[in-house]
């Protein structure tokens, strides 16, 4: 089977694969404009490499500020996708291919997007969670999406995941063992809650250091402008982490207090000791 396929990259602002936010929910979007704009300007911050001046992606507009960001290192990039959506098959391999050209290398993770109500989102989460637990979901991201959405396999069934996986020259009773096993099942009904931890109500989203994400939804140039947004934000997750280590050493340095001086030693005075004489009889 042919595993590669000519990505269509979209001109255009593709229409969404988005959930709706819950009431209540949406990000306040006028505090993470200011707030990210106050970081950009004092950071100093620049386009990426090749972008003209003044189209420098905007808070709120082409990334968003997570209202609740996650702990994770500023080169930690992560990626929210489902196995049947056009546009993350369009993002996967340019974002892998950015990822490979980077030094020092950045992190990818992968969460497969998934609702607990939608059963063929869950079912390719666990496909996923399945693949990445025999170490092959790295080799063979691209002949899964290829076979969904290029062939429209149904790999939400067992005896066809099986048959796929036979074609593929993988052994798909060990596919299937890790399809049914305890651990995949349970990463796979944690998946929408991890989904949710990051904010993301539309696939594909990038994370990019825990604080900001950015989607082919968001920008202009919808998937051709999505892997650029990521290089910014990149670079800006890179410098705010500097920024603050700097600032925090510099008020460490600051509040420590001068060591002591040691006390000159004193000598102790020499005691002579009486030799008292026995009083011969």
């Amino acid at each position: 089977m042919t595993t590669s396929t000519p990505f269509a990259t979209s001109l255009r602002r593709p229409h969404p694969s988005r959930r709706p936010h819950p009431s209540g929910r949406r990000t306040p979007l006028l505090r993470a404009l200011a707030a990210l704009c106050a970081s950009v300007a004092l950071l100093g911050l620049q386009a990426p490499a090749g972008a003209a001046a003044g189209t420098a992606p905007v808070a709120g507009v082409q990334y968003q500020q997570l209202a609740h960001p996650v702990p994770a290192s500023p080169r930690e990039v992560v990626e929210v996708f489902w196995f049947n959506c056009a546009h993350s098959y369009q993002l996967a391999q340019p974002l892998r291919d950015w990822a490979a050209r980077q030094d020092p290398p950045v992190t990818i993770r992968h969460i497969p997007a998934a609702w607990p109500d939608q059963p063929q989102e869950m079912a390719y989460a666990r496909l996923y969670y399945a693949l990445d637990r025999l170490g092959l979901e790295d080799r063979l991201e691209q002949a899964v999406f290829h076979a969904v959405r290029d062939e429209h396999w149904d790999l939400t069934q067992p005896d066809t995941l099986s048959n796929w996986a036979d074609m593929q020259g993988i052994d798909s009773t060990q596919l299937l063992a890790a399809w049914n096993s305890p651990e995949v099942q349970q990463e796979t009904q944690a998946a929408p809650a991890l989904r949710e931890k990051y904010d993301v109500h539309e696939m594909p989203s990038v994370v990019v250091g825990g604080r900001y994400r950015t989607s082919p939804f968001m920008v202009p140039d919808g998937v051709a402008g999505t892997v650029p947004t990521v290089d910014y934000l990149l670079q800006h997750s890179v410098a705010e982490a500097a920024a603050a280590a700097a600032a925090a050493k510099q008020t460490t340095a600051a509040g420590k207090p001068a060591a002591p001086k040691k006390p000159a030693a004193v000598k102790k005075p020499r005691t002579v000791k009486k030799l008292r004489t026995a009083k011969k009889h």
